[in-house]
């Protein structure tokens, strides 16, 4: 794993491998390990967004509460910036809800790890409007950087 490694770097080279990251050119994989929601963690501690110490002191679901997705914009086609945090919710589901966190990397596309049918791993740059076509019955909500 690189991914202890890589939070040391200097600023120019954590943003330089989250540019890799981002791209596709490296898996978030060989970085770090944990669930959907970890792995968006370590994204957003390699961009400078969550320190180490919460990063380590946090793990799986967790991660629900500091994410706080009902806070964010709810999606309905449009552009993610790029760097945000996109959570997936269940409608009439269990509370809160979200069963899927994932990295926006440009346009409607994200990356992620583990997901039934959004995205099958880090290198599988999954566009949402394809993905979530005619589905209803899950609500989609991003954090801006």
């Amino acid at each position: 794993m690189f991914g202890a490694a890589a939070l040391e770097a200097a600023r120019d080279d954590r943003l330089r491998m989250l540019g890799y990251l981002m791209n596709g050119s490296e898996r978030v994989e060989d970085y770090a390990t944990g669930v959907c929601y970890d792995i968006v963690a370590f994204i957003l501690a390699l961009d400078g967004r969550i320190d180490r110490k919460t990063l380590e002191g946090t793990g799986g679901q967790d991660w629900l509460k500091y994410f706080d997705f009902d806070s964010g914009t709810k999606w309905s086609g449009e552009a993610i910036p790029t760097g945000s945090a996109v959570g997936f919710k269940r409608i009439g589901d269990y509370e809160p809800g979200y069963f899927h966190a994932t990295v926006a990397v440009g346009g409607t596309f994200v990356r992620g790890v583990n997901a039934n049918g959004i995205t099958y791993g880090w290198l599988d740059k999954a566009d949402l409007t394809e993905r979530l076509a005619g589905r209803r019955d899950i609500e989609v909500r991003y954090l801006t950087p």
